[in-house]
């Protein structure tokens, strides 16, 4: 019998770009409307690379939240040179901010302050792993020697896996993995998760590249192959705790993902919980949907289960969705790569 209602634990996102002032304002109510909680991350043009930048950061995004809107904000700090062993220490107990992230210098957007040199950081991660605060690691090379749809697998290679061996009980999550490979190593380590995007469930290279170029699903880590799409599907459906949500939205206006430099990055906040409903559908895993969306990344991340629960019903026809929002510095395009989407909430 086919499934028409979906009553699940409100879903969290593990992996989310706010930006700030304006577009923060803009893009906030389709986290917090569709969403418990979210991981906010810290690449700010400014980096949010302390604690008290972190604070202030936090209360910027509290003002923007309604009174009556349940939605918890996670907090991180960029990795820089900046960061000491005494600030770790004093992120292991504090009330909010809940990993460091990693980037490496030059791989994503505001990452000029990222990492060149990892054993320059060995001393932080052994801060990390004794105060047990967990590594974020946005997982690219940035060597332009190496093929760019190779970057993942080379870091994995080359500087996560020295990590794990150094650092055995840190607690690390790759983000957004994009390849089959990154799955398989996942799978086999302790102290690792994972999170996966919609737009790496739902799309590959072909789509972004074969019949001319979707600047739309231009993102970093890039798509990958078919292949690798549907390894992270497998890994999704799972049920496996290693494995949970973090969409990456990553609100870019028009004008800067389609132009001569088009922006990396995908804003798939609206509607990132239907078009999973729709996808785990596909492969009838309803029943493992809660698990990828709602409890992996609390369990991961040591925090209570959600107690408010959402209702999505799926409809005869087709609903209408929202294609792109307005703001004063332009459009920003809603990532919806499937023709017609039948699920919608409805509590």
């Amino acid at each position: 019998m086919e499934n028409t209602h979906l009553d699940i634990l409100k879903p969290d996102d593990w992996h989310v770009h706010l930006r700030e002032g304006h577009i923060l304002s803009q893009v906030l109510p389709f986290t917090y409307d569709n969403f418990g909680s979210a991981l906010i991350m810290p690449n700010l043009d400014k980096p949010i690379e302390n604690i008290s930048l972190a604070e202030d950061y936090y209360a910027e995004i509290c003002r923007h939240i309604p009174k009556e809107i349940k939605f918890t904000p996670h907090m991180t700090l960029y990795l820089t040179n900046c960061l000491t062993q005494d600030e770790i220490k004093k992120v292991s107990n504090h009330r909010y901010i809940k990993a460091i992230k990693m980037y490496p210098r030059g791989a994503t957007t505001n990452s000029e302050s990222g990492i060149s040199n990892i054993a320059e950081f060995y001393p932080l991660f052994e801060a990390m792993e004794k105060n047990k605060v967990i590594l974020s690691i946005h997982g690219e090379v940035t060597d332009e020697k190496v093929d760019v749809f190779e970057r993942e697998k080379v870091f994995i290679e080359r500087v996560l896996t020295k990590i794990i061996n150094n650092f055995p009980n840190l607690r690390i999550v790759l983000e957004h993995i994009t390849s089959a490979d990154a799955v398989k190593f996942i799978e086999k380590h302790k102290n690792i998760g994972a999170t996966i995007t919609n737009h790496h469930l739902m799309v590959n290279r072909n789509i972004m590249l074969s019949k001319g170029i979707r600047p739309d699903f231009y993102c970093a880590p890039i798509l990958k192959t078919e292949y690798d799409r549907l390894a992270l599907v497998q890994a999704a459906i799972s049920g496996s705790d290693k494995f949970f949500l973090g969409t990456d939205s990553a609100p870019h206006v028009n004008g800067k993902k389609i132009s001569a430099c088009g922006c990396a990055g995908i804003f798939s906040s609206p509607l990132a919980v239907p078009l999973l409903i729709q996808l785990f559908e596909k492969h009838n895993s309803l029943d493992t949907i809660e698990k990828f969306m709602s409890k992996n990344g609390r369990g991961f991340y040591g925090l209570e289960q959600q107690q408010d629960r959402v209702l999505y019903v799926k409809r005869s026809r087709s609903v209408n969705t929202i294609k792109n929002i307005k703001t004063d510095a332009g459009k920003i395009t809603v990532f919806n790569p499937y023709n017609e989407l039948y699920w919608e909430r409805i509590n």
